[in-house]
């Protein structure tokens, strides 16, 4: 395991989402809300976000767990070790958030627990990510407190094409 961004992370960590992922979460999303992508990788994903019309972003090489930015949507692509983690911090704080993970956390018992106002939204097809070849896992957008945004309370959301 190495450390990147002062959180200990394993080589299955770094998948930087691929720009169909953003596509797909951030039309939901009015384009003058306050964005924090807080998990940062290799820093490319402001570059991509700023490209799609979306100006007030925060995205910065720092510790996730050692702050708050109050009143921004948390969105992004957490390290996939630690994803309890990542999901207990917002739904802790009662932010709304929109995680890109695999399809396969559904089954996760801790996920139990976050149940209550949590949606998935599937996408019409596997992401191949940045710098990868391929994806093992079929990745899906886990948003929590966004019914408003989505325009629907339904659990799982299939996107077309």
């Amino acid at each position: 395991m190495s450390f990147k961004g002062r959180i200990k992370m394993s080589k299955q960590d770094n998948y930087n989402t691929p720009i169909q992922g953003w596509i797909d979460i951030l039309q939901y999303i009015d384009h003058d809300a306050p964005l924090w992508i807080p998990f940062y990788n290799d820093g490319t994903a402001l570059e991509r976000i700023t490209s799609l019309g979306f100006n007030d972003v925060y995205h910065e090489d720092k510790d996730f767990f050692s702050y708050d930015l109050s009143g921004y949507y948390i969105i992004d692509n957490p390290p996939y070790s630690i994803k309890e983690k990542c999901i207990a911090k917002p739904f802790k704080n009662k932010d709304k958030f929109a995680y890109l993970l695999p399809l396969d956390t559904l089954e996760r018992r801790y996920l139990e627990k976050f149940r209550e106002g949590l949606q998935v939204i599937i996408p019409h097809k596997r992401y191949v990510y940045y710098g990868k070849k391929g994806c093992p896992f079929k990745s899906c957008w886990f948003c929590w407190n966004m019914s408003e945004e989505l325009g629907t309370t339904e659990r799982l959301i299939f996107q077309d094409e």
